[in-house]
């Protein structure tokens, strides 16, 4: 009997050993993961109210009292460009419009010539608290670490590098508490560049296990670089069929476009019946492809000032160097002129980001990966139009930056068309045709990392945590998780009827709807409707934006 206990006892335990051995190895391989996100952490003025609460009162939300208001804010921008601009050829009191009906909304968030948060705007107290607080724990479910548990809470406006030192330290108590030598860092969206500064100063220390990028921005951003900039193309057909993303965007409840379309047409009703009645209309109807270039040379410079953003360190990063002086004279004027002066302290700081970083960063991810042994991933987004005025407004893209950009380097055809059957062919032989997407518009051959780089298809920038958050953990969690084993196709799509995201096929890769949403012959009518429809989405997105109800 005693023998048989103790065989029963001996298996008991090297059935336990067998059993537990697992996730005690899994547990092991975890690693913690410090996410830095982009621009949705809420902002407050000194007396802890939400920076810019007073923008409710326009909210598209806030009944018929709220988009009168809207709609006469936005009559009042336009009327001064059409009945003084286009008809005599006086545009100062167009851009003192914009300024005026805009800034007073987001006062709080615009920082000073220093580019230094002004009226003791921030992040909450409490917010810190609570993210300082979390990084002293040691948060584990399922043998893995989620991507949102360790959230670095910063003032995403300011200079990246007023808070690397701050992110070391927030890094270190969570390998403290998780007794862990290996941390995995992770962004999305703005996130990208304060990630970058944080590698630029830190990534040689040897504690960096995974870096993934999620839609970054932080190679650059066609909206902002050109934008800034004062780069434009016209394109007449593009506004229409960005007219009918906005509808799309509203059914799925991400992105731009809420409650933008409906509106759009009662503020073009009435503008254009204002026109008509003050004899103006003539003129507009004579000027239409001259309306689109005034209208954004004097609206670009006005609405990031307006915003704010002209003010903000961060979004200065996603400016490339071939825009980078340009931009500097557009938003600032040209040398020793007196906004010049005024902003040097703020330019100083654009400029050491962009020495440091901006100039090197393919520099910087090959240190990252060779050098410092950094495993780097890529998880980018395309299948919605770019803003509809900028250079790049047929790229292929999530809403909101260019696929080529957020892949770091992919190869792309425009969104309406392919790849040529001689490129893929030319690259197929060489042996890089399992790099083609199946809707032959990606080349993912030439990213930065071709085998840790997955796309998905038909998705928006701000449609995050369905589509992305299992595979982002995959990665994070693991070591050298690679498009071979991640069991994560290179390509894959999305479909919102189903909410289902699958690998991509040739079956199954079809464009949105809107994507061929176009006239043939626009009418003046419909374009300046499309017209009115963008620039009501602009400040609706701005509303939104600042009032911390778009995703990060």
């Amino acid at each position: 009997m005693k023998k048989l206990m103790s065989v029963l006892l001996a298996l008991l335990m090297l059935v336990s050993a067998t059993v537990f051995a697992v996730p005690a190895s899994a547990a092991s391989e975890a690693t913690p993961i410090v996410y830095i996100r982009g621009n949705g952490e809420k902002l407050y003025n000194a007396n802890g109210e939400e920076i810019l609460v007073d923008v409710g009162n326009l909210s598209l939300e806030g009944g018929e009292d709220s988009k009168n208001k809207i709609i006469e804010a936005c009559v009042n921008i336009i009327l001064p460009f059409l009945t003084e601009g286009l008809a005599f050829d006086k545009w100062d009191n167009y851009g003192k419009a914009i300024y005026n009906e805009l800034s007073p909304l987001f006062k709080e968030a615009i920082l000073d010539g220093n580019g230094n948060a002004q009226y003791g705007t921030g992040v909450s107290p409490e917010a810190l608290a609570k993210s300082e607080a979390r990084a002293n724990q040691n948060v584990l479910t399922n043998g893995q670490y989620d991507y949102f548990t360790y959230m670095f809470c910063y003032d995403w406006r300011l200079d990246p590098y007023e808070h690397v030192d701050r992110l070391h330290e927030y890094i270190e108590t969570v390998m403290r508490a998780t007794k862990s030598d290996k941390i995995s860092l992770t962004s999305r969206c703005l996130g990208g560049s304060l990630l970058n500064a944080y590698l630029e100063k830190y990534g040689s220390q040897g504690h960096i296990k995974n870096v993934l990028y999620c839609e970054t921005l932080s190679d650059g951003c066609a909206l902002i670089s050109k934008g800034f900039s004062g780069q434009v193309v016209i394109d007449s057909k593009s506004f229409q069929r960005y007219t009918g993303q906005l509808g799309f965007c509203k059914e799925i409840g991400f992105g731009v476009g809420f409650g933008v379309s409906e509106l759009a047409g009662e503020i073009a009703s009435r503008t254009l019946d204002i026109l008509t009645q003050t004899g103006v209309m003539n003129s507009v109807a004579d000027g239409v492809e001259k309306l689109y270039e005034k209208l954004y040379k004097a609206l670009m410079p006005a609405l990031f000032h307006s915003f704010g953003y002209a003010s903000q360190p961060i979004y200065w990063t996603m400016v490339e160097n071939e825009d980078f002086d340009l931009a500097l004279e557009v938003m600032f004027g040209k040398e020793g002129s007196e906004s010049r002066t005024y902003f040097a302290g703020l330019i100083e700081k654009i400029q050491n980001y962009r020495e440091k970083v901006t100039s090197k960063r393919n520099e910087l991810y090959r240190k990252c990966s060779e050098d410092y042994k950094i495993h780097m991933g890529v998880i980018a987004k395309y299948g919605m139009l770019n803003a509809p005025f900028t250079v790049g407004h047929d790229d292929l893209s999530d809403a909101l930056v260019s696929l080529k950009d957020s892949s770091l380097g992919a190869t792309c055809a425009k969104i309406d068309s392919t790849l040529s059957e001689s490129y893929i062919a030319e690259r197929t032989e060489k042996g890089f045709g399992k790099y083609i997407s199946p809707d032959k518009q990606v080349d993912a051959s030439n990213c930065m990392f071709p085998d840790a780089t997955w796309f998905i298809k038909n998705v928006h920038h701000d449609d995050f945590d369905r589509v992305c958050r299992a595979q982002a953990n995959a990665f994070l969690n693991g070591t050298g998780v690679t498009v071979e084993n991640s069991g994560y196709g290179r390509f894959r799509v999305n479909d919102y009827k189903t909410l289902t995201v699958t690998d991509m096929t040739a079956e199954n890769c079809g464009d949105l709807s809107f994507i061929s949403l176009a006239e043939k012959e626009p009418t003046r009518v419909s374009i300046l409707v499309s017209l009115m429809n963008w620039i009501t989405s602009v400040i609706n997105f701005f509303i939104k934006l600042f009032k911390g109800e778009l995703a990060a």
